[in-house]
């Protein structure tokens, strides 16, 4: 159930706003896997009916609620957790829970926690995954009902390295997603002093300029949007220090 960080910089792709390659969307996915991505990530909420659904925002365009809304009666185009599973089946699946105390669904019971891992467990865990998210009681929980499985921290935040990544060790969480911005080499050297794995999701820079900047920083991963274009210049890079 652990991922376990090769000796190069794994590729997580993600869908973005473009025609076709919708955030969430079935071909996004799709999309990804064609893309040669070791991995996917994509964002998770529990509907009124406690299906897992991927989806970003807590509600639809027409205003309604998700976790108000029964699966039923959600759009074709909103796919289930356990469809995007199969879908992503020998890739690395990122599960990103949508749970924090500043979103407007936030569900202090972490009931979506829990049917996160009682799907992976129906599944005999047969898929490799890391459960993310910005709240740590959110990861606490799945750590505390399966503590084989990778979870990580989602980090948005301009303090210093030390008073970020310090609670992370201290919760037993080995993982941090950082945002881009945040990734430097004082970020990376706290890091590898905490013994903790990073993958960095990406933001409006994804140029080829950056990436490269990732890899030499020594990043574990990168969630990107554009996984084709990072999987060259990782392959690149890879290739030149062989």
């Amino acid at each position: 159930m652990d991922v376990i960080p090769p000796s190069r910089v794994l590729i997580y792709g993600h869908g973005s706003g473009e025609l076709g390659n919708d955030l969430n969307s079935r071909p996004s996915f799709v999309a990804a896997r064609q893309s040669g991505a070791d991995g996917v990530e994509l964002d998770v909420r529990r509907t009124a009916d406690d299906q897992l659904v991927a989806i970003h925002d807590h509600h639809l365009p027409d205003g309604r609620e998700i976790a108000s809304t029964r699966s039923a009666h959600l759009p074709d185009e909103v796919a289930r957790l356990e469809e995007i599973l199969d879908i992503c089946a020998g890739l690395i699946v990122n599960i990103e829970i949508k749970n924090f105390p500043s979103d407007p669904a936030f569900d202090p019971s972490e009931r979506v926690s829990e049917l996160v891992v009682d799907m992976l467990e129906q599944r005999q865990f047969a898929d490799t995954v890391i459960v993310s998210s910005f709240g740590l009681a959110c990861i606490d929980r799945v750590r505390a009902r399966q503590p084989a499985l990778s979870t990580a921290a989602l980090l948005l935040s301009r303090r210093p390295p030390e008073q970020i990544l310090d609670p992370v060790v201290a919760h037993g969480h080995r993982i941090v997603h950082p945002y881009d911005t945040m990734v430097t080499p004082a970020f990376m050297a706290a890091a590898r002093d905490r013994s903790l794995e990073v993958n960095v999701w990406l933001g409006d820079d994804e140029s080829t300029e950056r990436i490269e900047e990732l890899v030499k920083l020594g990043v574990d991963g990168i969630i990107t949007s554009a996984p084709e274009q990072a999987r060259r210049v990782v392959a690149d890079r890879h290739d030149g220090n062989s």
